[in-house]
């Protein structure tokens, strides 16, 4: 199967991976047939991308972090509880000192037992991450914009965990990091009137949330679970900078590697922050929250790299440009340049990844570079010294 741009649907195209609501509930089942009446609810749901079968990507099958099953489930857990949260927990007018207070009721918190429920999500997450030896994070993501609370929580919490391996976390801080990045957004969760606004388009009152947000998110988790401290720091400090112009507290990174058991020193950002922080805003980039454009994976890769040090910690920005997998088996692409001088500006499809190299897959090739139809010839690319993909899948 191959992924295409949903703009670029038409009737007859048949579905190759189901596709679920914002309540996690199935929408349509892979192998249904498309007609013009779902296109345009699928725009209306706010899918960008989605996955089709014909018969030249057949044998294409597209890498995941987790299983559909395992996804779909943590998916409807997480839109339940979230749910939850949002009903009794939610501020219709900016008040600091009231909202303060109020998330600081441990009884009307504890009540909705958030932690415990995540905790399961997380250790079945990370039990499949380890269990099937999983190291990349597929770059496209194949979701609903009406769900984007709980799934932009869940894509956060697979690069959180995929970039934690590269420091060789073990599973006990994996679950620390998880819970933290699962529950990271409560904070904004809880003012509905925010709900899919860019920061550009919030007001100065709504601005003032959001820099505020990671402190709420903190207090919900303290009242749940006091605890908890791992998770408390992390949410709380997931939007510091390396230099310290983030929020709330304006902490500093060290620039270190955020190894495994390192010591926390006060008035520095915590380690499993940094690496949150960045995932975070990798996932605003490419989903266009941050300021409204749908950066490629490569546009936002290079975007956060051009502020390593400055905002990121540089050690994990490198982690993430090794964990994203910018070119997915099944995405159109084409060929902008090589070492090799062949091939130059054909298009074809992603067969099959490239685990040492993602920018030198196989490709099954489809048009020259006049744009004409070729024969499909499958070609390895792996020996190119380097190589140059142009995405088509706008």
């Amino acid at each position: 199967m191959r992924i295409t741009s949903v703009k670029k649907l038409k009737p007859g195209d048949v579905l190759g991976k189901s596709l679920f609501n914002d309540r996690a509930e199935l929408l349509l089942a892979s192998g249904y047939e498309l007609h013009e009446e779902m296109i345009d609810r699928l725009h209306q749901q706010g899918f960008t991308y989605v996955y089709i079968m014909d018969e030249l990507s057949d044998d294409i099958r597209p890498e995941t972090v987790i299983s559909d099953t395992i996804r779909q489930i943590a998916d409807k857990k997480l839109a339940e509880t979230f749910e939850e949260i949002k009903n009794n927990l939610s501020f219709e007018t900016f008040a600091p000192d009231n909202i303060k207070k109020r998330l600081s009721d441990g009884e009307k918190v504890q009540g909705l037992n958030i932690l415990p429920k995540v905790r399961k999500i997380v250790s079945d997450v990370i039990n499949e991450i380890v269990t099937n030896n999983v190291t990349l994070f597929t770059a496209l993501p194949t979701r609903s914009g009406s769900a984007e609370e709980h799934q932009h929580a869940l894509d956060v919490t697979l690069l959180s965990l995929l970039i934690s391996q590269e420091f060789r976390y073990d599973q006990r801080e994996m679950k620390h990091l998880g819970n933290a990045a699962l529950l990271h957004d409560l904070g904004k969760m809880i003012f509905p009137q925010m709900k899919d606004k860019t920061h550009k388009e919030l007001s100065s009152e709504q601005r003032m949330i959001l820099r505020e947000h990671p402190t709420y998110s903190m207090l919900i988790l303290r009242s749940d679970d006091p605890t908890a401290f791992r998770e408390h720091n992390t949410v709380l400090h997931h939007h510091e900078r390396q230099d310290g112009t983030g929020f709330p507290l304006g902490l500093k990174g060290t620039g270190q590697s955020p190894i495994p058991n390192m010591r926390h020193e006060p008035g520095n950002i915590y380690r499993y922050a940094e690496i949150l922080g960045v995932a975070n805003h990798y996932d605003n980039l490419i989903t266009g929250k941050y300021d409204g454009t749908k950066y490629t994976a490569s546009e936002a890769i290079s975007a956060i790299i051009r502020d390593a040090g400055k905002a990121w910690n540089p050690y994990v920005t490198k982690a993430l440009a090794k964990v994203v997998q910018v070119y997915p088996n099944g995405v159109s692409v084409r060929v902008t340049g090589n070492s090799s001088g062949n091939y130059i500006g054909y298009h074809g499809i992603v067969a099959q990844s490239n685990p040492d190299d993602p920018t030198k897959p196989i490709l099954i090739l489809t048009h020259n570079s006049t744009g004409a139809p070729v024969q499909p010839q499958r070609i390895d690319f792996s020996n190119e010294r380097y190589m140059n993909l142009e995405l088509n899948v706008s």
